[in-house]
């Protein structure tokens, strides 16, 4: 009887828990619908401090409509998974903003008024099997003065720019305008017609189409005796590529410095991607350099370069950097193709980007072209801050080393790492003094309120996006590196809202595995030492066979080897066999060397951590076991 009272009393416990559990998660899923833990690296699901002062401080009510075919797509778990993401920062958003943003979930279901309402606002139909179903995922954002803006389609690839791209279109909607920038540039809007790349995409680069839907994106004539006309009301100078400007105009880039006004400076020593010279080249790689006069001087600042030849103009240098190198296919000296480190292409990553500036502090990934190295002069008045930096295994290379004459793997053998950090990008601040006198002999001054970045070919969509294409036709562009928002948190910060320039893309594009680039870097430089070794064993024994030759003489025997020059002969033929075997063991080694390291990994997540995590568990249980085993009687005692 006892015993059956027990277990009924534990049937009931087990109730009441079962029961408990299921009012408890009915509870949770009502209050906490919204609620995460956020455990990634890069905080990748959680709403940025930036984003939740944005939508509170709207003026007034902006709406969002998230267009999604949840009826179609009953059978599509992938497509169900992201169309969740995407509701789910929406709703939070909408939460933070304290009833500023309005969130409208629409179902466009086929033949209905949804889909003609999704169709009439410009939202992509994305076929998703061979059957003809198609479903809708995109957004539409409205402002109080029936402004909208759109995104046609999310993928799993924009992802990480949700947050970003959809802050953005929230202050393009709320702004009553947009704060005009006017460009002076060398390179043109619209780069002319390339044969060599037929299908290349017309238009403005990517970064200014981005630029624009934040600010009115103005490109300013550049007349040759006159001082251009800035568009009215111009917040922001953004300069790209300066060279053969007049004089009127580096006057009026001048005033506006010294007035305080914002300036991004894009000042590249070999600007690989300008038009004109590469159409003057022929198709062979070549550069133009920048010349902004005597106004970097008046800033404080200058682009590190070699004193010219017999007193000529200095040489530019460019940046390389062996840490940051962007790997590409060429071929050796020695004609052997190859993956090759190229130095003055960077790919930087998080450690070259300071965390403590807002222009960059957040970013991912910045992939720059044959960059230049900006220095503070010494009687420089203002403030001077980097904003990218190289590592210390960095050099500055002469532009004549690039171009026709750049190969990688001799810019590799030259490779001398200069020990220091070169900065590439900066801030200036502070006190300056105008370049050109005034009429009364006192220069006006100012605050220089500067942004410089010694690069220019970054713009360029190649650089920093993926096209993406379906059936020749291109459906949109995938991001691999953060080149926009630097431009655009550049402009923000300077003249526009520096909320957004707390913006990050979120996520990573590329996290190398360092220890792998350490091991690929050691055995190509092994493999260019043995085949330069080579090639001298080569031309020194060729050498000792045409000396032998001259010391026979001439005559009818003249072209027949002697027993020397047959020995020297079998002698080259056997090192020449022997330096390709080592070769070739070298580039084994590098690839048995990598596939170690990764079944190393692998044993250690699928092998040691399971182990180690069952280990604990059975300590943990035996333990347990232990402390609940009824003690044995005492010797002697009751039982």
């Amino acid at each position: 009887m006892q015993r059956s009272g027990k277990r009924f009393i534990a049937v009931v416990a087990i109730v009441a828990v079962a029961a408990g559990l299921v009012a408890l998660n009915t509870v949770l899923a009502f209050t906490l619908r919204s609620a995460r833990l956020d455990l990634t690296q890069e905080r990748l699901y959680t709403l940025s401090p930036g984003v939740k002062e944005l939508v509170r401080n709207l003026d007034e009510n902006v709406r969002v409509h998230l267009y999604w075919s949840e009826s179609v797509a009953t059978d599509l778990p992938q497509y169900r998974t992201l169309a969740e993401r995407v509701y789910e920062f929406l709703d939070e958003l909408a939460a933070a903003s304290g009833g500023k943003v309005v969130l409208r979930r629409v179902d466009p279901k086929p033949f209905s008024e949804e889909e003609d309402a999704a169709r009439a606002a410009g939202l992509a139909v994305q076929p998703v099997d061979g059957t003809g179903k198609s479903l809708t995922l995109g957004v539409v954002i409205e402002g109080p003065t029936d402004k909208v803006e759109v995104i046609p389609t999310i993928g799993p690839e924009d992802e990480s720019l949700l947050e970003y791209e959809i802050a953005r279109r929230i202050v393009s909607v709320a702004r009553g305008s947009k704060p005009v920038v006017a460009v002076l540039s060398s390179i043109p809007e619209t780069p002319p017609f390339d044969p060599r790349n037929p299908a290349a995409r017309g238009g403005p680069p990517l970064i200014i189409e981005q630029l624009r839907a934040l600010f009115d994106v103005r490109y300013v004539d550049l007349p040759a005796d006159v001082p251009p006309i800035l568009p009215e009301g111009t917040s922001a100078l953004i300069l790209v590529q300066p060279r053969d400007w007049s004089e009127a105009t580096l006057r009026t880039i001048d005033a506006w410095a010294v007035a305080g006004k914002p300036i991004l400076a894009l000042v590249d020593p070999w600007c690989e991607t300008d038009p004109s010279v590469r159409a003057n080249a022929g198709g062979a790689p070549a550069g133009t350099t920048f010349n902004l006069g005597a106004l970097l001087a008046s800033w404080g600042i200058e682009l590190a370069g070699d004193a010219g030849v017999n007193g000529g103009a200095p040489v530019p240098l460019v940046v390389g950097d062996e840490t940051f190198a962007t790997r590409v296919q060429a071929r050796s000296q020695a004609g052997t193709a190859m993956q090759l480190a190229y130095l003055p292409w960077l790919s930087l990553t998080k450690g070259s980007l300071v965390k403590d500036d807002p222009i960059a502090g957040s970013l991912n990934a910045i992939n720059i072209m044959s960059a230049g190295s900006i220095r503070k002069t010494p009687s420089a008045t203002t403030t001077v801050s980097p904003i990218l930096v190289s590592t210390e295994r960095s050099e500055l290379i002469p532009t004549m080393k690039l171009g026709l004459f750049g190969q990688p793997d001799q810019l590799l053998k030259d490779f001398k790492p200069s020990g220091q950090k070169q900065w590439l990008a900066v801030r200036v601040s502070g006190p300056i003094t105008s370049a050109f006198p005034a009429a009364d002999g006192a220069p006006a001054s100012g605050n220089a309120n500067i942004v410089v970045i010694a690069d220019a070919d970054f713009l360029q969509n190649d650089t920093w996006v993926q096209e993406q294409r379906i059936g020749g036709q291109t459906v949109g562009y995938s991001a691999f590196a953060d080149n926009a928002g630097l431009v655009v948190n550049a402009v923000e910060t300077l003249a526009g809202n520096r909320t957004l320039a707390d913006l990050r893309s979120r996520g990573e594009y590329r996290r190398p595995f360092d220890k792998v680039e350490e091991i690929r870097r050691t055995a190509e430089a092994n493999y260019l030492l043995e085949e330069e070794r080579l090639q001298r064993e080569i031309e020194e024994t060729q050498r000792r066979i045409s000396q032998l030759q001259r010391d026979r003489g001439g005559g009818t025997n003249a072209l027949v080897l002697s027993p020397e020059q047959q020995a020297e002969l079998r002698k080259l033929e056997a090192s020449v066999a022997d330096a390709r075997k080592k070769l070739r063991a070298v580039q084994h080694t590098l690839r048995e060397d990598v596939d170690r390291l990764g079944r190393r990994v692998m044993l250690a997540n699928v092998v040691l951590w399971p182990l180690i995590v069952a280990g604990i568990a059975l300590v943990w249980v035996v333990g347990r076991y232990q402390r609940q085993r009824p003690a044995a009687p005492r010797a002697g005692g009751a039982t």
